[in-house]
C-alpha cells in the first residue's frame, strides 16, 4: 500500500504542477498583453526573457508552497485546495507585480520591457520573485489554523510592507533609482531587484506560519519585519566598505558612484546577492 500511496502522491503533484504551469503561462501572457513565443524566440528580446525567468521562478515558488504539507487525505479536497490557492496565487502574482512596478517606476513597465530595456526587465524579474515570496508564504500547504480569507489578509499586509520598506530603503541611494533604471542602468536594476527579493523573503518569512488569531499573528508579523534593518549595514558597510573597498559612510558613498556614474556591473550584482544572502540567513535562523 505504501508504494501505491507514494505513486498517487507523485502523480498528483506532477499533474497539479503541469496544470498550474499551463494556467500560469496563459495568465501571464494575458496580463502582459504580448505573445511570449514571438518575443522570446522570433524577436530575441533579452529583456522579455529576463522578466519571464523571474516570473517562472516566482510561479514555481508558489506552486511548491501550495503543494507542501501532508494534505487532507481526500483527493478531491486536495485537488480543490490546490486549484483554489494555486490559481489565485498565480493570478495575484501577475497582477500585483504589474501594479507594484507601476508604483516603483511610474511607468508601464511591460511596455519598457517590450522595447528591450534590460534594466527594466531585471527590475520586473525581481518584482515577480519578491511578490511570489510573499504569496508563497501565505498559501503554504504547511500552515495550519488559517483559511482563504486569512491568507488574503496577510498577503495584502505583505504587499504593503514590501512596497513601503522598498520605498524607504531606496532613499539611501544618492542617485535616482527610477531615472537610472529607465535609462538602462543595469547595475542599478540589479541593486533594486536584489533589494526587492531580499525584502520579499523577509516579509514572506514574517507572514508564514500557523494562524492563531489576528492580534497575535500581526504582532509576530511586525516583530519579524524588524529584521530588514540588517540590510542597511549590508549595503553601506559590508558591500561598500569591505567588499568594494570604497570606505564606510552612512549615506551615499563609493557604491553609489560605482553604480550610477561608472555603471559597474560587479558592484550591482555583489550588492544584489549580498541582500538576498542576508535575507536567506535571517529567514533561516530567526
Amino acid at each position: 500500500m505504501n508504494w501505491q500511496a507514494t505513486l498517487q502522491g507523485v502523480l498528483f503533484i506532477g499533474g497539479a504542477t503541469i496544470l498550474l504551469l499551463i494556467a500560469a503561462r496563459f495568465i501571464n501572457q494575458f496580463v502582459m498583453n504580448v505573445h511570449l513565443t514571438e518575443s522570446l524566440v522570433h524577436k530575441d528580446n533579452p529583456a522579455m526573457g529576463i522578466q519571464i525567468a523571474g516570473y517562472v521562478l516566482g510561479m514555481m515558488l508558489i506552486v511548491a508552497s501550495v503543494l507542501a504539507g501532508s494534505g487532507s487525505g481526500s483527493l478531491l479536497t486536495d485537488a480543490r485546495d490546490v486549484a483554489l490557492y494555486g490559481i489565485t496565487g498565480i493570478v495575484i502574482l501577475a497582477v500585483s507585480s504589474t501594479l507594484l512596478l507601476r508604483v516603483f517606476l511610474h511607468v508601464e513597465a511591460h511596455e519598457s520591457v517590450r522595447q528591450g530595456n534590460i534594466a527594466v526587465g531585471i527590475t520586473a524579474a525581481g518584482s515577480y520573485i519578491a511578490t511570489a515570496s510573499v504569496i508563497a508564504a501565505c498559501v503554504s500547504g504547511e500552515a495550519r489554523g488559517g483559511n482563504f480569507v486569512t491568507a488574503l489578509v496577510f498577503m495584502l499586509a505583505g504587499f504593503i510592507a514590501l512596497l513601503a520598506i522598498t520605498y524607504l530603503f531606496r532613499q539611501l541611494t544618492a542617485y535616482d533609482d527610477v531615472q537610472e533604471i529607465l535609462g538602462g542602468n543595469i547595475p542599478a536594476a540589479m541593486s533594486y531587484a536584489g533589494l526587492m527579493v531580499a525584502i520579499g523573503i523577509i516579509v514572506g518569512h514574517a507572514a508564514k506560519g500557523d494562524f492563531v488569531d489576528y492580534a497575535s499573528s500581526f504582532v509576530g508579523f511586525g516583530k519579524t519585519l524588524l529584521a530588514v534593518v540588517a540590510l542597511y549595514p549590508i549595503r553601506q558597510f559590508l558591500v561598500q566598505g569591505l567588499l568594494l573597498g570604497s570606505g564606510f559612510s552612512l549615506y551615499g558613498g563609493g557604491l553609489d558612484a560605482e553604480i550610477s556614474r561608472d555603471r559597474n556591473i560587479n558592484a550591482g550584482i555583489i550588492e544584489a546577492v549580498s541582500y538576498i544572502g542576508a535575507a536567506l540567513l535571517i529567514a533561516t535562523v530567526s
